[in-house]
C-alpha cells in the first residue's frame, strides 16, 4: 500500500489545479500566480489535511478561496 505523501499529491494536480485557475482568472499570468498562491497556501496548512480524504477537492477549495480573497 502506498503511503501518503503530500508532495507527490501536490504535484499530481498541478495541471488540474492550472485550469482551473486559467477558467477562474482568464488570464495565463494571473492563473500562473494564483497557481503558485494555493501551491504555498497548501503547502503551509498541509498538517491541517487528512490523509485518505480527498487531497483534490481540498486544494481546488483553496484555490478558489484565494481567488475570492484576492
Amino acid at each position: 500500500m502506498k503511503s501518503f505523501s503530500f508532495q507527490n499529491n501536490l504535484v499530481g494536480v498541478q495541471d488540474d489545479l492550472l485550469r482551473f485557475a486559467f477558467k477562474l482568472t482568464a488570464d495565463p499570468e494571473e492563473a500562473n500566480d494564483l497557481l503558485q498562491e494555493t501551491s504555498l497556501k497548501a503547502w503551509d496548512n498541509k498538517e491541517k489535511y487528512t490523509p485518505k480524504t480527498n487531497f483534490k477537492g481540498w486544494i481546488f477549495t483553496i484555490m478558489y478561496n484565494v481567488f475570492v480573497n484576492n
